[in-house]
């Protein structure tokens, strides 16, 4: 089945679960001890694009490794 199809049609499962995993990356500290929102920026944006229908074929990608990685202790997130 295509990537992009296998989101779409579990979209109402995925994108809650991705926005609550953007805020794991929230107040991430960077090498320096100092905060940076950079991942989590980038996986809301992402959520964000997914939300508005605004994904190009790498968003798909990188979705789906976001549910392989929330997916990582249970499984949260079951693509039918």
């Amino acid at each position: 089945m295509n990537i992009k199809i296998l989101i779409e049609s579990n979209k109402e499962k995925i994108l809650p679960e991705l926005f609550e995993w953007a805020e794991t990356f929230d107040w991430e500290l960077d090498e320096d001890g100092e905060r940076s929102d950079v991942a989590y920026n980038e996986v809301f944006g992402l959520a964000e694009r997914f939300k508005n229908n605004l994904c190009n074929k790498n968003d798909y990608k990188n979705i789906f490794f976001h549910i392989e990685q929330i997916n990582y202790n249970e499984i949260k997130i079951q693509l039918k």
